[in-house]
């Protein structure tokens, strides 16, 4: 029997790596985070400079490089495009699901129980979504589901040195992929627990944490060792720019209103959110393992509602002990009111799919594909009315509703693409036009990584925002990053052809100012791209 299970789990993780995987290939990068991600990684590639990431030819230290290091080695696998660096990514969240899975051996008894924790967390939409870009967040949650683990079988089942050793590794690659977040989730929710809880006092003694402590060590540190040795203002950058300054002040535009969490977690965590806060309203009833891992939730959340900075993506690590703390809602107050609300909201989504074929103009051409899919999902949506009164059976008809969801919208992305910040078909048409991609590409006053990367050839990035240039020794990167407009200028004396990306406004401006004859050759919603001549200009 045991064995039987031990199959279906490797069948189910095997055909949700596929489910995962299958957009990404066409999907297009997005800006700008993803793209800048992708980007890094292929400049690494380009440089052979494995050690300090290169942004569009600037130094580019605003995350650790093991996320970097896994899109390169899948770009070198796979080559230039959204699979290979998605592709690491991908087995990340599936590895994820695996060690929620063990988590949920830990604290529940029956096997049925085990695989529909899984189900809650391989079926939440941010975590659908997230699987599929290229991320560290999809890193730092594997890190910190796979930690929490090990801790929670330290704490709640054996006590052992092994625990304590891969807890610190992991620990320690958590801190090599987004710094000390990762002890949000894992240390100071396990000290803080201590005042509250018995099960979390003398869990590690003195050997097992120096060996941890160790371990993460070599691990974590070396990497941070050798760029403060080659950059010495780089510890103060870490320290006050990547820590502080995310936490108190609005430095990197990330300011939100003060519900911005609340409402995140409310609609990415949905469905399975209607069946956590039922076990928070049904406190006092809860076992106190789940009281105990509501500390891993709550103290995160509180520390990012206080923090200025706030994007969407940093609760995701703790959508793993948010799972748990869901299916023993399903378990323990399973309702049929509830059930029949939760289909009722999920029509929600094949609605707006049927409609956006004849409202969204970019999905016209595919209105009776979205209407068929659709139909289909409204069809299996009315089925699962039978199965409320089976928390089981509604829990995994549910999750299975909102993983091919997601898997049907991910399908019609790419050819929306030009309207939602991808540029994966303008970097094509330019190398259609220019296969052998000799000439150069300017970004006028905007930077659109994403084409430098389906070009594969780093594009000149003009009069954009101020970038952090305190770490570069030589004037390497005034090739690629211009700050004046001499430099511009000069730019356009110095090449005949070339290609510009900007806004159809920005265009005018620049014809204007430089005297070039342009035509455009892709058209987009915001940037354009166009190719031109300055030839006779002086």
């Amino acid at each position: 029997m045991k064995m039987t299970n031990n199959r279906n789990i490797v069948f189910f993780l095997l055909l949700y790596f596929f489910i995962l995987l299958i957009p990404t290939y066409n999907l297009p990068l997005f800006e700008t985070t993803e793209a800048r991600y992708s980007e890094v990684a292929r400049e690494m590639i380009a440089t052979g400079n494995y050690l300090e990431p290169y942004f569009e030819g600037v130094k580019h230290f605003h995350k650790p490089p093991f996320a970097y290091w896994m899109m390169a080695a899948g770009v070198k696998i796979f080559g230039t495009n959204g699979f290979g660096v998605r592709f690491f990514g991908v087995i990340a969240a599936v590895f994820s699901v695996f060690f929620l899975y063990k988590t949920a051996r830990l604290f529940f008894k029956e096997e049925d129980d085990w695989f529909l924790s899984l189900l809650v967390m391989a079926s939440s939409l941010l975590f659908l979504v997230i699987s599929r870009i290229a991320s560290t967040d999809i890193y730092l949650t594997f890190f910190t589901i796979a930690a929490q683990y090990f801790l929670f079988k330290q704490i709640f089942y054996e006590k052992s040195a092994l625990n304590a050793s891969i807890y610190g590794i992991l620990l320690g690659l958590g801190f090599l992929t987004k710094g000390p977040i990762i002890f949000l989730f894992t240390i100071l929710p396990y000290l803080s627990a201590k005042i509250f809880f018995k099960s979390h006092r003398k869990c590690f003694n003195l050997k097992d944490i120096l060996l941890s402590a160790a371990l993460f060590a070599v691990i974590a540190l070396p990497w941070y060792i050798a760029v403060i040795v080659k950059n010495s203002d780089l510890l103060y950058y870490f320290l006050k720019v990547q820590t502080v300054d995310r936490v108190a002040t609005n430095r990197f535009g990330r300011d939100q209103a003060f519900y911005f969490f609340f409402v995140i977690f409310l609609v990415s965590f949905f469905p399975h959110i209607v069946y956590f806060i039922k076990s928070i309203i049904n406190f006092k009833k809860l076992d106190s393992f789940v009281k105990a891992i509501l500390i891993y939730i709550l103290l995160p959340f509180i520390v990012f509602q206080i923090s200025v900075s706030k994007l969407a993506t940093y609760i995701l690590p703790f959508y793993g002990t948010a799972s748990l703390v869901a299916y023993y809602g399903y378990k323990n107050f399973s309702s049929t009111v509830l059930n029949r609300t939760i289909i009722f909201i999920s029509f929600i989504f094949p609605a707006a799919l049927a409609l956006s074929g004849y409202f969204y103009e970019p999905l016209y051409d595919f209105r009776y594909y979205t209407m068929l899919c659709a139909l289909i999902l409204i069809t299996f949506l009315f089925s699962l009315f039978k199965h409320i009164y089976s928390f089981k059976s509604f829990l995994t008809g549910i999750a299975f509703f909102y993983i091919m969801l997601t898997l049907l919208l991910y399908f019609f992305i790419p050819y929306i693409g030009p309207n939602i910040k991808g540029y994966k078909q303008m970097s094509h048409k330019l190398n259609s036009i220019d296969p052998e991609k000799n000439i150069q590409t300017l970004l006028f006053r905007t930077s659109k990584p994403s084409v430098s990367f389906y070009r594969n050839k780093l594009a000149v990035t003009a009069l954009e925002d101020d970038r952090y240039l305190g770490f570069q020794k030589t004037d390497e990167y005034k090739k690629y990053y211009y700050t004046s407009e001499e430099q511009v200028q000069q730019f356009v004396v110095t090449h005949e052809m070339f290609f510009l990306v900007t806004k159809p406004e920005k265009y005018l401006d620049f014809q204007k100012e430089y005297g070039t004859q342009c035509e455009r050759v892709f058209e987009q919603r915001k940037y354009s791209a166009y190719k031109c001549s300055s030839k006779g200009l002086k």
